[in-house]
């Protein structure tokens, strides 16, 4: 088992108050996976994933990865574990607007600490793999939302991760777009076996997995094995 959340409670402190965000969270996920999480706004899905992506550990409960826990590891262990096996996706791509295409996705790399020249190649073929070839040298605003976010994919895959936690990636694209995102995941949970955590509050998006969670409030409402939606 890759992922595996026992009895897992968050509370946030704010000044008198005690909010319970995560209640009483059972989840396991296996590798190979694509499982989506759905939820509206406010339900705990970002909690949720900062605590599946190894950002936050303030919370009750048992979180194993690998079947080892690291609630108790230092920053610098918990920041290389996260390095080495979680790549993250996110609405807005969370590119560096002055770096090029080739300085973005190369980042997770040189904090692994390979050379420049090194990972360059690897550079190369991810962009490959996400269908932006010889786009290296081009700076984000000369791509379009899509192709920035292909960029943010390659970024989060380069450096071979156990899963990859992709958030409302499809957030701020169009539906066509959108399509071709998702085919990208797909592909890459089918061929590569990369395991998928997607979240997101649409359901013809949440559709494209093979696994579907709900949360509300802060707990999980229903898991539940579904027909990944067929791609055009």
């Amino acid at each position: 088992m890759l992922i595996e959340l026992k009895n897992v409670n968050k509370y946030y402190q704010n000044g008198s108050q005690r909010f319970h965000v995560l209640k009483h969270i059972n989840l396991a996920i296996d590798r190979g996976e694509f499982l989506s999480i759905m939820g509206p706004s406010g339900a705990g899905k970002t909690s949720l994933i900062n605590l599946i992506g190894f950002i936050d550990r303030q919370f009750e409960g048992e979180y194993l990865f690998n079947g080892k826990s690291y609630q108790q590891a230092s920053d610098r262990t918990l920041s290389r574990i996260r390095n080495q096996s979680v790549g993250f996706v996110f609405q807005n791509f969370k590119l560096i607007g002055n770096n090029t295409i080739l300085e973005n996705v190369e980042l997770p790399l040189l904090y692994g600490d390979l050379s420049k020249r090194a990972a360059k190649p690897i550079v190369e073929k991810a962009l490959e793999r996400v269908g932006l070839p010889n786009s290296s040298q081009k700076i984000p605003n000369e791509l379009s939302g899509g192709q920035q976010q292909r960029v943010a994919i390659a970024r989060a895959l380069v450096h071979q991760p156990k899963f990859i936690i992709a958030d409302e990636p499809t957030g701020a694209l169009d539906s066509q777009t959108s399509a071709e995102i998702m085919q990208i995941f797909r592909d890459l949970n089918q061929q590569e076996k990369t395991t998928i955590v997607l979240v997101t509050h649409d359901s013809q998006v949440s559709q494209y997995g093979e696994r579907l969670i709900k949360i509300l409030d802060g707990a999980i409402i229903a898991d539940q094995e579904v027909t990944p939606r067929a791609l055009h």
